[in-house]
């Protein structure tokens, strides 16, 4: 996967003065795993600066919005050498009148080519990066080299980030009863899936057991298992922007009124599915249904978490 990359000069610094380049260490990242590279400086000539650091952030653009509206939702800056920004406006004046009168002039660095590797622990909640009907997730990281009098240079690059799933752990089957003014009835109809994995990577299947227990003897015409999808966009109220069935298999029981019903199944997850998704404004969800086809129809479902292929550390 290619990555681009954005160079700017900011302030000052001729286009052929000193140059700073980003160099990831690979194509994607993964959640809960490190970031890193190496930033390589060069300049013909001594140079001073006041910093060159590491910066990560991630945007997320809801569909619909402007990218005015876009939101960074994660901003780390990783110092490589020198010093970092002062926090307040007086020591910023003042750091700046200093180096007017040449009181400070940063960090001396001599003509040669100079690399600063790095190495930047992405948090296990991020989500991965996403461009879909929802919106977009996107992560940048810059190279950026400042200053004593303000100016700076820097090179960006979009980062790919896979997000891994953490210790696995039982979730939850949830009730419904559809119809159309989707009230609910109750039932003594209940399910209990076995030999479940509740994250799955995509392109490959997610199979398990259902057993149906039916106390009251009623009549189950059939059972439809299948894998769902659909994406969300959170904004003044949710608004689901695409659902989509994947995969579905049909159990017809030899006895419509038996006491338990079970059977084996197994589903396939395309191989250019989007993962699961849990930003703050865009989510992608995945889920094992269970349709009961009796009266009233009764579903079950059971989130899972779909993600691509593990980065190798």
């Amino acid at each position: 996967m290619d990555t681009t990359s954005t160079r700017a000069v900011k302030g000052g610094s001729p286009a052929s003065g000193p140059t700073v380049d980003l160099r990831l260490s690979r194509d994607e990242f993964a959640t809960g795993r490190p970031l890193s590279g190496v930033v390589v400086f060069r300049c013909s000539r001594p140079a001073n600066v006041r910093s060159i650091s590491l910066a990560v952030r991630g945007r997320e653009t809801p569909a619909g919005h402007s990218l005015v509206r876009s939101r960074t939702f994660f901003d780390r800056e990783l110092l490589l050498t020198g010093k970092d920004m002062p926090r307040f406006a007086a020591e910023r004046i003042s750091e700046y009148w200093n180096a007017f009168l040449m009181r400070d002039t940063g960090r001396r660095l001599s003509a040669a080519e100079h690399l600063y590797p790095f190495s930047l622990q992405l948090p296990a909640s991020l989500p991965s990066s996403y461009n879909g009907k929802a919106g977009k997730i996107e992560y940048f990281v810059s190279a950026i080299v400042r200053y004593p009098m303000g100016g700076w240079i820097e090179d960006t690059r979009v980062a790919p980030v896979v997000f891994v799933p953490r210790a696995q752990r039982s979730n939850p089957i949830a009730l419904g009863h559809p119809n159309s003014v989707g009230s609910g009835h109750t039932s003594e109809i209940s399910v209990s899936l076995s030999s479940i994995c509740y994250s799955a990577q995509i392109g490959q299947t997610v199979s398990g057991r259902f057993v149906l227990a039916n106390p009251k003897g009623a009549e189950i015409r059939g059972v439809t298992v299948s894998l769902e999808t659909c994406e969300w966009v959170r904004l003044a109220r949710d608004r689901q922007l695409h659902k989509e069935e994947v995969d579905s298999v049909i159990v017809r029981p030899t006895d419509a009124r038996a006491s338990t019903i079970e059977s084996d199944f197994e589903l396939a997850i395309p191989g250019d599915a989007m993962p699961t998704v849990e930003g703050t404004a865009i989510s992608v969800i995945w889920f094992v249904k269970l349709l009961v086809e009796t009266d009233p129809p009764v579903e079950f479902k059971a989130p899972i978490t779909v993600h691509a292929p593990v980065v190798p550390e």
